[in-house]
């Protein structure tokens, strides 16, 4: 299959027809498959996807549980509005694709076109769809029937595998119980188709068996399949009311970030803090009081000596020479006395030349001690306990005391900065009375989500219940017919239906399982492929039963998926839809809406490298020019056949394309 052209005319955010030629171009002797989209935010990346999707599936494209009336809404709501009043708003939309499919050798050109309009006072929403087959309209096809036909063309479960986008990524990134692979893998099978045939067939047996059975077991199995009936519109009754209330909760949600961001513009991030701030403020004012207090204590103390320091060194100095100086005089008085002492009596016992000879040595050195004494003159004449007092006290305020006044000194200002900070805080938050409204109304949203949430998961249990109760039903049904018999015909019937019933049960089975182990190898043959040498080697286990994804180490151990990082996450996630694409064995492009949004740049290089050139044979990106940058986008340059640049323009409200791409605009321009 080949996208040939794609004509979008006033839907959403372009404005008039807009056409894109999708068809791979060939340059330099290569054709080359990718189709580069890029834009900013809201610039309608999303919107050519969307566009896709909306002209093959229609409704079913919105997903399921979708009523007529919400998408007839939708429809209406998808028309192009202009900003300026004076203009004629439109009043209908319309997309239209053209490409070509294969099928059995045979290629056919189809142009399918999707056409609604809104009308009358009540906003009435009429729709039509025309399908031309190598430029023959099929006319003779309704739109109902139209439908069906591009659904047999292209599957939507199969198309899920090649269109899809962030959310679908996302999906099956984050899906634990392999619901979503589940799903996925039956479509891409064809199982759910052999599960209704499955269901039919258990119908025809209970029709065949009534034919031929007594009255009472007649009446047993009409109350039987009334039951059942029951069980399944209450079950299918309990599904919609949880996709509406579904529905219901993303409203909810996106009405809740609307009121944080009003309340956020208004100041309530600094309103939630105010109580705090203002309680902070009151201490570090008593702090602040205190700090002074202990500053008057320490220059009420010894710290005025810090003043003069330098004097007051010298005073020491001085103090210090004179105590010395008093104690040596002291000791020459006493040692002076006791030596006089000492020569009356050596006269007495020494004769007059040893007594001179003594006499003389005892001078000599009494002279040299007091010579040593000097001239120093005593200024101060302090006692010895009070010298010590005066040294203890200048000691500690030039060391103890001046630090001291430091620390409080550097304290006190922090104090005062952080009492600036408080105070500015406190003068942003709003008055409580200005932003109580807006609190009320989060406070009341919160209350209708929190409804939300327990009526889906009571729906959700009723959902369950009526299908269990169906189940048991379907099951009493059925040992009913079996045990009942008929004329050779219709045990013949009975005889095939219960032997094909059989029979889709073992293909069924034989098929998951045949079809598990090639998307199993398909996987890992992709993740290595696309991940980083430093990420986890895995493997992959599915269940055939039940699809649950196990992801083993290169030792044998479950991997839980929640240690994966996002990266790897969302890798893992497009090796799974590559594994499906190719399982599936089609030959369909691939379209994908902002692809590399968690990717580090690491894992980003490994898909523009090994990914982008070589999944399909017309591979559509989507992307901002964050997602393929300038480097990127040169790594991509030799599988470009082209690319559209998507400009939002707020003046005109509405999306300009030109064949270009951000940098590569004035190239594009000229050529």
């Amino acid at each position: 299959m080949i996208l040939e052209t794609l004509s979008i005319n006033n839907f959403r955010v372009f404005s008039g027809e807009n056409t894109f030629d999708l068809i791979p171009r060939v340059k330099y002797n290569k054709k080359r498959p990718i189709i580069l989209f890029g834009g900013l935010n809201g610039a309608g990346k999303t919107t050519t996807l969307t566009a896709v999707r909306l002209v093959l599936y229609g409704k079913q494209s919105l997903g399921m549980g979708v009523s007529q009336k919400e998408y007839d809404d939708y429809l209406a709501k998808s028309i192009h509005r202009t900003k300026t009043q004076a203009a004629t708003q439109p009043n209908s939309a319309s997309i239209e694709l053209t490409f070509t499919y294969a099928s059995q050798g045979v290629e056919n050109c189809y142009t399918v076109k999707r056409h609604w309009m809104v009308k009358g006072k009540n906003q009435t929403v009429t729709e039509h769809i025309t399908i031309a087959e190598n430029d023959e309209p099929l006319s003779e096809l309704s739109d109902e029937q139209c439908q069906g036909f591009l659904n047999e063309l292209i599957p939507i479960g199969v198309s899920d595998l090649f269109f899809f986008d962030g959310e679908k990524i996302s999906e099956l990134a984050e899906d634990t119980k392999g619901e979503a692979l589940g799903d996925s893998i039956k479509k891409l099978l064809g199982l759910d188709l052999i599960e209704t045939l499955d269901a039919d067939l258990g119908i025809l047996l209970r029709n065949e068996s009534k034919k031929g059975s007594s009255k009472d077991r007649k009446r047993q199995i009409a109350n039987l399949e009334k039951e059942l009936e029951q069980h399944e519109i209450k079950a299918s009754h309990a599904l919609e009311q949880f996709n509406q209330s579904f529905i219901t909760r993303k409203a909810l949600d996106s009405e809740g970030e609307k009121l944080e961001n009003q309340l956020s513009s208004r100041g309530g991030a600094w309103a939630a803090t105010r109580e705090i701030a203002i309680k902070k403020q009151a201490t570090l004012h008593e702090e602040q009081r205190l700090l002074e207090e202990s500053l008057r204590e320490v220059f009420s103390g010894n710290y005025p000596f810090t003043i003069a320091a330098n004097f007051a060194q010298k005073t020491l100095v001085q103090l210090r020479s004179e105590y010395t100086h008093k104690r040596h005089t002291y000791t020459a008085q006493v040692l002076n006395d006791r030596m006089k002492s000492l020569t009356k009596s050596l006269h007495g016992f020494l004769d007059q030349d040893d007594f001179q000879r003594v006499n003389n040595a005892i001078q000599n050195e009494l002279g040299s001690f007091t010579d040593s004494l000097g001239n120093l003159q005593v200024i101060h004449d302090v006692s010895d306990t009070l010298f010590t007092t005066i040294e203890t006290t200048v000691n500690n305020a030039l060391t103890q005391q001046k630090l001291r006044l430091t620390e409080l000194h550097k304290r006190l200002s922090d104090v005062s900065d952080e009492l600036d900070k408080a105070g500015k805080n406190i003068a942003r938050a709003p008055e409580e009375a200005q932003i109580k409204p807006i609190i009320d109304k989060i406070s009341k949203t919160h209350e209708k989500r929190a409804m939300c949430i327990a009526l889906q998961k009571k729906q959700v249990e009723l959902h369950k219940r009526h299908l269990r109760d169906a189940i048991s039903v379907a099951r009493q049904l059925d040992k009913l017919t079996s045990a009942i018999t008929s004329d050779e015909e219709q045990v013949r019937t009975l005889q095939y239906a219960t032997g094909a019933k059989a029979l889709l049960k073992g293909f069924s089975t034989e098929l998951a399982k045949r079809k598990v182990k090639d998307l199993e190898t398909e996987f890992v043959n992709s993740f290595y492929r696309l991940s980083r040498k430093e990420d986890i080697n895995l493997t992959a286990s599915i269940d055939p039963k039940t699809f649950t994804v196990s992801l083993l180490s290169e030792d044998g151990r479950e991997v839980n998926k929640d240690e994966l990082s996002a990266g790897e996450k969302q890798i893992y996630a497009i090796s799974i839809l590559e594994a499906l694409a190719r399982t599936s064995g089609r030959r369909l492009p691939i379209i994908i809406d902002t692809p590399l949004g968690r990717l580090d740049s690491v894992h980003r290089s490994k898909l523009i490298n090994n990914y982008f050139p070589y999944a399909s044979h017309q591979m559509i990106i989507l992307s901002t020019d964050t997602e393929v940058d300038e480097a990127f986008y040169h790594e991509l340059s030799p599988s470009i056949s082209h690319a559209f640049k998507l400009d939002y323009e707020p003046t005109e409200s509405c999306t300009r394309a030109t064949e270009a791409y951000f940098w590569r605009e004035q190239k594009a321009n000229a050529s």
